[in-house]
This record gives structure tokens, sequence and C-alpha cells, in this order.
């Protein structure tokens, strides 16, 4: 139940009953009426502008229209009293009903509550990650596959039918790339090469001796005087196979399964990027044609060339972009077509890719050929995401060999447990960089919000398990209770208002793709706990000496705690019953 959109709902509908209003209700100026939270919510549990918006239509004082509003505000379900503010805001208390059914909801529907309906059961796509199969998951990678995944899991909470996508770029020059560098091991693995060095541009790294002896163990030394045409193709599929099956078992050590894996070689070499070229080229969106020379290219060192182009320019882009070279070979931009029509003409409407945010340059274009092959009927969302620089006692944190030029996610969670990275990961905004310093995540201090917010949840249990000992076997005959909040202190109150925001900001995180909005609210509602804790805020959650107000307090003290696992849960994180 979200409470705040409930009543904002029941103010809005009264207010298009008042007489005076009508002629404004369904205009523009009537849409510009805001109910919501204050600020401040020592001023009320929900304020509306609705007199300071109307004044000048209705010629009147806006506290003037406020004062004939009130009777009718007073009238609706829920509200306990309104109250006119400065120059004619008009603050709004709800009903003790309300908070009482809030904490009932919590009970005895932990798992769901907070749900929104959003969605509507809509289908929507979320690519994400979609690393290369030349190596293994790396930090660099991390960010963006927990976003992606966290992503997905708060569009399902609110309402949508998700489906988690891995795009494989297997194919084009770094596969065969990997090929050849898998190659080199392989000859290694016989003998050959001694004190040599991997050529220019290979993969380097440890972790790509393993699938050479998988191949020499499977082979022998069939491979060995193969012809470069003869082994390639081998050593590719078997190689981006082996990446593949070692980056699955990456991600499932971070928490993150997909639920379908598109091969991009697969669509090239079922013709599905050249029937979107023949599609493309019937709808009149391509053309044989020369870009201009590039900004700071040379003139003397600037040789045009004809190319197929797509009008890019007609959908919105800076420039028309390449489909084909002049040799015919297509780009990558044709694949990338051709894999979003895929995905649109499997019922994907809605379709949302985690990108890095060195990609930026890249969302104009994606965006005007998906919009322009399907005739504007798909919609899609790029969140960019930064860069993460991690560090250790403040200092980088060191390459692994193993891994050649990168630190692997297992090096990582060496270090700390998945729980931590995933929050971490989560923690700021997509588009702002970030500093991970691993020593500073293992601290158990309020200075680390992973600790914090389990903390939390650890000593909601524990009050729980004090009050079990106390009084065996009567916690579950307690929560058929119905909270009571005629009685609570201002600290039990603010707790009660911060677990009633639980549904609004699942829905703003989901509609603004900010998993951030999420973490920061369990942050501050543990923060909200762990003061009511603390000596100073007049509250003794377990009092022998006076049994209901003990019972109203477990009842409480269980609705947080089951919010706190719900966005764990969202986040995909575990909760700790000790700590």
């Amino acid at each position: 139940m979200n409470i705040y959109k409930l009543i904002s709902g029941r103010i809005k509908a009264k207010l298009q009953t008042v007489p005076e209003l009508k002629s404004v209700v369904g205009t523009k100026l009537w849409d510009s009426v805001i109910v919501e939270v204050p600020k401040n919510r020592d001023f009320g549990d929900l304020a509306t502008n609705v007199a300071m918006v109307l004044a000048r239509e209705l010629k009147k004082n806006p506290r003037e229209i406020a004062t004939s509003l009130l009777p009718y505000l007073a009238e609706i379900d829920g509200i306990d009293g309104a109250s006119i503010a400065g120059p004619g805001f008009i603050n709004i208390n709800l009903n003790k009903s309300l908070w009482e059914q809030l904490i009932d909801e919590i009970l005895r529907h932990p798992e769901t509550y907070g749900d929104t309906d959003i969605g509507a059961g809509q289908k929507v796509n979320v690519e994400f990650l979609s690393a290369n199969p030349t190596g293994p998951v790396h930090i660099g990678h991390a960010r963006g596959a927990i976003l992606g995944d966290v992503l997905a899991r708060l569009l399902k909470k609110n309402g949508y039918d998700v489906t988690k996508e891995y795009y494989i770029n297997d194919y084009g020059h770094q596969v065969e790339v990997l090929a050849r560098s898998v190659y080199w091991r392989y000859q290694e693995l016989f003998g050959l090469h001694q004190g040599e060095s991997l050529p220019s541009g290979s993969y380097p790294g440890d972790y790509l001796i393993p699938v050479a002896a998988d191949i020499r163990a499977t082979d022998g030394d069939k491979w060995l005087t193969a012809s470069d045409d003869e082994y390639i193709p081998y050593f590719k599929a078997f190689a981006a196979n082996a990446m593949m099956e070692m980056i699955k078992s990456s991600l499932r050590k971070m928490g993150i399964e997909f639920d379908v894996f598109t091969s991009e070689r697969e669509l090239v070499e079922s013709k599905l990027v050249e029937h979107t070229i023949d599609f493309m080229k019937q709808q009149g969106l391509l053309y044989m044609g020369t870009l201009p020379k590039p900004l700071g290219e040379a003139e003397e060192d600037w040789v045009p060339t004809e190319q197929l182009l797509f009008r890019s320019t007609q959908f919105g882009d800076d420039s028309d972009r390449v489909i084909a070279r002049e040799n015919g070979e297509t780009t990558y931009f044709a694949s990338d077509i051709a894999y979003h029509l895929n995905k649109y003409k499997r019922g994907f409407t809605k379709q949302i890719d985690v990108w890095g945010a060195d990609h930026g340059g890249y969302v104009k274009r994606i965006k005007a050929a998906l919009g322009a092959v399907t005739d504007n009927k798909a919609e899609l969302d790029v969140v960019l995401c930064q860069i993460v620089n991690l560090e250790k006692d403040g200092k980088p944190f060191k390459m692994s060999k193993r891994a050649g030029n990168f630190v692997m996610i297992e090096d990582v969670l060496e270090e700390i447990d998945a729980d931590v990275l995933r929050l971490f990961m989560v923690i700021k905004s997509a588009d702002t960089q970030m500093t991970f310093d691993l020593q500073k995540a293992k601290e158990q201090s309020k200075d680390n919000p992973v600790y914090y917010i389990q903390y939390a949840y650890a000593r909601a249990n524990s009050v729980l398990n004090k009050y079990n000992s106390l009084y065996p076997g009567q916690l579950e005959s307690v929560l058929q209770n119905r909270y009571d909040y005629s009685s609570v202190t201002d600290s039990e109150s603010i707790l009660v208002k911060m677990l009633s925001d639980y549904p609004k900001i699942i829905e703003s995180a989901g509609k603004n793709k900010a998993p951030n909005l999420l973490t920061k609210y369990l942050e501050e509602l543990a923060s909200t706990f762990h003061s009511l804790w603390a000596p100073h805020s007049g509250v003794k959650l377990i009092d022998e000496s006076d049994l209901d107000t003990t019972n109203n307090h477990m009842l409480l003290v269980m609705a947080l705690k089951n919010v706190i696992a719900n966005g764990l849960k969202t986040l995909g994180c575990s909760f700790k019953e000790v700590m």
C-alpha cells in the first residue's frame, strides 16, 4: 500500500468536485496541481499547492482559496486535518488508522510490500554486461553487471515482465585474436615458443593456458601443424565457449543469472544481419555515399570512400552512419541494428541497455536506427555507467598475473563477499565516477553502508530474540494484534513514516533506473532504527513493566526487519540474522 499515492488520488478526485474549480479541471493548469510529501515532515504528511496554482485563474488570494477548500479536504477518508501555511500552501495530516493499516500490511505481506503495478505486465528486455568472450569478468565489468541485474529486479517489483539478456560479441576481429592467442598457448604446451613473448596484440594472462590444455587433452597434437583456415574456426568456437563458461561462473558468484544469451555470430550466420540490411534498403533508409572528412584529420590523409550509409540524421543523429564498408564488410553497427530489431520481433517494445560511459557517443545512432526499423514502435533506454577505480588502503589494487592487465572478480571476492560488492556498486548514481576501497568495504562501522544496513536487520532480529527468551511462544500471538499508533513517540512515528516511503522509493528507483535511491533509503532507514535503539531516543523497546507497549514495539521491529529484508532482496543481497 502506497499511502501517499492513495490519499493523493483521493485529494485530487475530491478537488475535482469543488464547483469553483470545475472550470480548470482537465486543463494544463490543473496538471500543475501537486500533492506530495513535504521536504520537512514537521509541516504535515502531505502538502498541496492547489491554491497557489489556481490563484491567478480564479482571481483570488491563495489563502482565500485554501480556506474555502479545507471543508472538502476534511471529508476525505484518511485525512485527520489540514492547515494553511505561508502564502497559501495546504498541509495535510493523515489519520492514525492509515499508519496502523500500513504496519499490518508489512507484517502480512512482507515479500510483496512495495510492489507496484505500473509495468502492467509489459515485456521489457534488460541487456547488460555483454562483455566480449575474450577473457574473464573483471572489476571494470562489475558495476554495469550489478547495475543491470538490480534494474531488472526493480522493474519486476514494479510489475514488468523482465528478461535479462547477454549479447555475446563472438563475431569479428577480437574473437580471431582470441583464437590465435589460445593457439599460441596450445603450441607452447608442446614445447614451442621457448623463451618467446606472446605476439603483439595477443590476449595476455595465464587464463588461456587451461583452455589450450583442454584442447590438447581432447585433440592431442591434431592442430599443431594446421593452417590458419583449419584451426581458427575451431579455436574460435572452443575458446569463446570456454570464456563464456568462465564468465557465467564469475557472474553466479556475484548473484547474477541471465535468462537469455544471444550470439552475434549466430545472428550473422543465420543471415539476420543481411536480411535487416535488405529490409532497410527496401524502406529507403540506406544509400551509397561518402561521409564528410572527420574533424581533426588532415586533408592529405583523408581518402573519401563510397560506403553503404544509414540516413541516421533523419532520425535525430548527428551524422549518417556506415552500415557496410567499401569492400562490402558489414560494421558492428549493422549487427547491433539487427540484434535490437530481433529483440523487437521477439515482443520487446521496451528495451533497456546498460553500457559503459565510453559508449555514450553511440546512443543517438542506435536509438535512431531502432526507431527507423520499427516505425518508432520500440522504445530504447540506454543507461550509461561510469568507471570504478579500485583501491585497497588508498592505493590502487594490483593486477592479477593470471588475468593479464586487469583485476578479476574472483580476486575481489577473495577480499569481500558478494553482498558488499553488489551494494557498493549501486550506492551512487550510475553517471557518477566512484572509487571503491576494499579495505573500507570491510569496516564494521556506520561509515560502511553495507555493514550499517545489514547490522540494522541483525539488530532487529536480536531484539525479537530477546523478546522470545523473555516470553517464549508469545511472538506468534502478538502478530495477530493490530499495531496501535495512538500513543507512539515522535521517534517511533518517524520510523513508521519512513517505512511508508518504501513503495514510492521502489517506484521512483524503477522509473528513473536509479538503484541508488533504494540504497540511500535503506541507509537512512537503518540510521533511524539505530537512533531509536540509542538510550537518548526515550524509547525502551522491551519494557518488562509494560507488556502492551512492548508488544506494540515488537510489531514495529518486525515491520522494519521485513522492509530491510525486502530491500536487500531487491538489491540481490542477503540479510544476516546475527552480526
